[in-house]
């Protein structure tokens, strides 16, 4: 090559590089606004409270410990002083994943460039950034990329690996591999899940360059580097002794490896079967389609035959990586939408490659109609970040400061001594408003109680209730069941012991009303009149008995003409009830999604349920005049009621069951049936159910299916969080994007000993932390039960 030739090789070379960097930034520009356009302002309940106020004191955060994230958000809270260390500490995040973005857009610049395309270097960058912005606003990256999270960084960390190794591709470069060593190292220390694509790398490396075997100085040198990158778990043995948050014995090797190697979590890896394998595969497709949308999965398919083709090497480093990470993920069940933060950004190479083969394949002949092409690509990704912005924001999100602020209200100064008993998700954003904020509760006033497997909730109750009042964080069965009275009072639940006589002052007081002559309406809170198609508004009674009831008393609201009959699921019931005692229920009013705008009574009623039943008057009336609510239309509010009507059931107001298949061998079953379907006892009951978002989840939800026998007793159950622990409804916020509809598939073995009968099969949903059931309305909105029934099942014996 002459001087000249050799120049303009040198000034190509540079001019390409400048171009990446410029299209990186450019792409980082657009993924970082919009991530701090939808950045939670402060702080939300559970971890990423933790990770937020663990590096601001340079504490050790839960299992694994996450050491390396520590020392990057600690650094990062000092250097970017931009609003409050909550909101700095969710900017880190919103970094992270505008870097997975670039590092989308550059590794498919470099492999699309060096596939053999005819198209030129323009149409690939259009590609490349097109797979950056793809990935960008994917729901689960969008959502780990608005509120502080150790995910995110590491589903940077592997990205950043994979890149590395095409960067090594290129160049057969020492220093790539010794990058990438140090970032394994990085990796293990940050978080263990990073390690499933090491296999992958270093399967790679030997096919591309197998006489790196006999290369010592490079791997002495590959050690190095990834001991190099392990030296932040330094951090722990020389913190532990006196941090002030976290493990305090990680000086020892016992204490290091339990806490590093996340001992007391294991118990969530690999919780699945053989067997049930298929049914993790499925888990997978419906959480790839919320991701990415078919037709853009089709073009992910069509880049991976691409990839296939042109790139056989590549091909295999990256469905070794997407094996070993989907192995993993899809058989735990803590994490997995994080943990799937891997495959579903390393799909981004795929992705731009399908972009790259659709633009030469259909956009051949004149540059109008590639042109065209490229448009209807843009449209498709600028259509998934149009349908997901409204749906995904955290600007507007203060649930757990509120929380925090109301604890204060609640308790600062009074000198009550109580105890708040409490899950992990409620005292995160407490901690961090006591560590890094300037919230300062004496323990004259307030003693958070954090309830774990060693401390749980009734224990907590008992140890700390003659020591000054108790509260929860949630309402508690275990602890309702125990003879305990749980007040509501605002987000809380005062535990009173029997009689419950403590005085009360409802927002609306109520005097000489009395139910049959029986029971006295003291008054009732209602937060607003001024409500919305499909919203759910909480509406709390108080009311004393003065003699033994031996009856049950229930109350029903009318919307109306429309009636809710509440059920007796999570009540305390009349019979329980002491003569003199105040007892308080809430119960939730639900506004159907079709009911016209205007003004409705809502009145209230009470029926005996035991007994001589029927309905009793109040006052000499029939019911009680409690106010008119003022509904007003939501956007959406005539479609959501039109897919209600064609659903199975309305749990809610949140979630709607679309539709039901079951399969018995070769038989199967639509939506509800009435033919009894045969099943022999200890063979597996395929069952598909298909969910569909309605409104934001206010609480994290387990499925319950449950086969009931012809005397109503339970037999069989099969209760677990949606998909099988993969896709919970709310975790810290709500996870379900309104819209979304997640198909969960089931296999359901009946024991083999269940007697040969008629049963019925039946579902629903219950509050995860509560355990209180999901009251479920028909299309115009009356309360019709806590459980649909599919349909009968006759199980023969085996």
């Amino acid at each position: 090559m002459g001087r000249p030739t050799a120049v303009r090789h040198r000034l190509h070379i540079g001019l390409q590089q400048r171009r990446r960097i410029m299209l990186a930034v450019l792409v980082a520009i657009g993924a970082a606004a919009l991530y701090v356009a939808t950045l939670a302002p402060g702080t939300l309940f559970g971890d990423p409270s933790e990770y937020q106020f663990i590096p601001a004191i340079w504490g050790i955060a839960h299992p694994p410990g996450y050491a390396f994230y520590t020392l990057l958000a600690g650094l990062w809270q000092r250097l970017v002083v931009v609003g409050s260390v909550a909101y700095r500490t969710n900017l880190l995040a919103a970094g992270a994943g505008a870097w997975i973005a670039t590092r989308v857009v550059l590794i498919t610049l470099d492999v699309g460039i060096e596939s053999g395309s005819s198209l030129r270097f323009e149409w690939v960058a259009f590609a490349a950034v097109l797979a950056g912005l793809g990935v960008a606003v994917a729901p689960d990256l969008w959502q780990h990329s608005i509120h502080a999270n150790a995910h995110v960084v590491s589903a940077a960390i592997t990205i950043t690996q994979l890149w590395m190794l095409v960067r090594w591709d290129h160049e057969m470069g020492t220093r790539w591999l010794l990058v990438l060593a140090f970032l394994v190292g990085i990796g293990v220390v940050h978080h263990p899940i990073t390690v499933w694509g090491v296999p992958a790398y270093l399967l790679y490396i030997l096919i591309r360059h197998p006489q790196i075997l006999t290369e010592l100085r490079t791997i002495l040198g590959g050690v190095a580097a990834t001991a190099l990158g392990m030296l932040p778990w330094l951090y722990f043995p020389l913190r532990s002794p006196s941090t002030p948050f976290g493990p305090l014995d990680m000086a020892t090797w016992d204490g290091f490896l339990r806490h590093a190697t996340a001992q007391g979590l294991r118990v969530n890896l690999f919780h699945f079967g053989l067997a049930d394998q298929p049914n993790r595969l499925r888990v997978f497709v419906t959480l790839l389609q919320l991701q990415y949308g078919w037709v853009l999965i089709g073009l992910i398919l069509l880049g991976a035959l691409h990839l296939v083709l042109t790139r056989p090497g590549f091909a295999l480093l990256w469905g070794g990586f997407l094996l070993g990470h989907l192995v993993f993920t899809l058989n735990s069940v803590q994490d997995v939408m994080a943990y799937l933060l891997h495959a579903f950004v390393a799909l981004g190479l795929p992705l731009g490659l399908g972009f790259l083969t659709a633009l030469e394949w259909f956009g051949p002949r004149r540059r109008w109609e590639r042109l065209l092409v490229a448009g209807l690509l843009a449209g498709l990704v600028a259509a998934r970040g149009v349908f997901t912005f409204p749906r995904i924001s955290l600007r507007d999100w203060q649930a757990a400061d509120d929380f925090v602020a109301e604890l204060q209200a609640t308790f600062d100064g009074r000198g009550l001594g109580a105890a708040f008993v409490s899950d992990w998700e409620h005292l995160t954003p407490y901690f961090y408003h006591t560590y890094v904020g300037d919230l300062q509760l004496r323990d004259a006033d307030f003693r958070p109680v954090y309830v774990t497997a060693a401390t749980p909730w009734v224990e907590s109750v008992y140890a700390h209730l003659s020591l000054g009042p108790v509260f929860l964080s949630n309402y508690r069965p275990d602890v309702r069941a125990l003879g305990f009275r749980l007040r509501p009072q605002g987000n809380l639940w005062a535990v009173l012991e029997p009689p419950a006589t403590t005085p009360v002052a409802p927002q609306q007081q109520l005097e000489h009303v009395w139910v049959d002559g029986r029971l006295q309406l003291l008054g009732y809170d209602l937060p607003t009149t001024a409500v919305t198609q499909g919203e759910i508004v909480p509406l709390t009674l108080y009311g004393r008995l003065m003699v033994t009831e031996t009856e049950i008393l229930m109350p029903f609201a009318r919307l109306g003409q429309i009636e809710q009959r509440w059920t007796t699921d999570s009540r305390r019931l009349t019979p329980y009830w002491q003569p003199g005692e105040i007892i308080v229920e809430r119960y939730p009013i639900f506004v159907p999604y079709g009911l016209p705008p205007g003004d409705y009574p809502l009145t209230l009623g009470y029926t005996q349920m035991t007994g001589a039943t029927g309905e009793l008057d109040i006052n000499g009336a029939s019911t009680l005049l409690l106010d008119v609510l003022e509904v007003t239309p939501v956007g959406d509010g005539a479609r959501i009621a039109q897919r209600v009507a064609q659903s199975v059931t309305n749990l809610g107001n949140e979630v709607a069951l679309r539709s039901v298949r079951a399969r018995a061998g070769l038989t199967v079953r639509e939506g509800r049936w009435e033919r009894p379907l045969s099943v022999r006892a200890g063979t597996p009951l395929h069952l598909r159910l298909v969910w569909e978002v309605l409104a934001p989840p206010t609480t994290s939800y387990t499925v319950f299916i449950h086969l009931v026998d012809a005397q109503g007793a339970l037999r069989f159950g099969h209760d677990y969080t949606p998909l099988g622990g993969a896709f919970p409804a709310y975790l810290w916020f709500p996870k379900w994007l309104v819209g979304q509809r997640v198909v969960a598939p089931y296999r359901l073995v009946l024991p083999a000993d269940l007697p040969p009968g008629d049963y019925s099969l039946q579902v629903g949903m219950y509050e995860m932390g509560s355990i209180r059931r999901v009251p479920q309305l028909s299309p115009d909105g009356t309360l019709i039960g806590d459980r649909t029934i599919l349909g009968p099942l006759e199980v023969v014996a085996p």
